[in-house]
């Protein structure tokens, strides 16, 4: 009696192989049609859809935005595809071209109003001996630039407290708020 070791392995295997098959292409086109999973503190935890920013695309105070941040790799950051060797960021915009951002030591005002918990980190807790930059002063927002700020925990987000505005053509996509 013959059996055939490779039809019984298959038998075995048919359904695990075809529900991966099936998994991995619906994250895949998750992923192409602009879907995000967000695992940060620095924005609420959940699943986000972003489209394609534009030259013409208009960016709202409250949009999130996926972007590309100046800043060079920290040790916290996730690799991607950035040209800092980084993956994009999410996080909320707070300020628009013409508002007038200032980061004190009370934290960061946009257009005279404080926003909750936005004092600047510049000396994480869980990365002892490391020293973030800040970009304390006050900011007029020209054309094609914006504040973002993590809203999810304040507190802990590198955000442009620490390195100032985002320039529209670091934006990748955004999500309307």
């Amino acid at each position: 009696m013959k059996i055939n070791i490779h039809r019984s392995r298959w038998k075995r295997l048919r359904w695990p192989v075809i529900g991966a098959a099936v998994v991995a292409s619906a994250i895949g086109s998750a992923w192409a049609t602009g879907w995000r999973f967000n695992s940060t503190p620095s924005e609420p935890l959940g699943l986000y859809r972003l489209t394609p920013v534009t030259a013409q695309t208009v960016i709202h105070r409250g949009d999130l935005i996926s972007f590309c941040p100046p800043v060079t790799l920290y040790p916290f950051m996730v690799h991607g595809a950035c040209p800092n060797g980084g993956a994009p960021f999410l996080k909320t915009v707070v300020g628009v071209p013409g508002d007038v951002v200032d980061v004190s030591a009370s934290g960061v005002s946009v257009n005279g109003r404080l926003l909750p918990e936005s004092k600047v980190i510049v000396r994480p807790k869980a990365w002892p001996g490391l020293t973030l930059p800040a970009a304390y002063g006050i900011h007029k927002l020209g054309a094609g630039e914006y504040w973002a700020f993590g809203s999810g925990d304040p507190g802990v987000s590198f955000d442009s407290r620490n390195w100032g505005v985002v320039r529209q053509d670091r934006i990748i996509a955004r999500s309307s708020g």
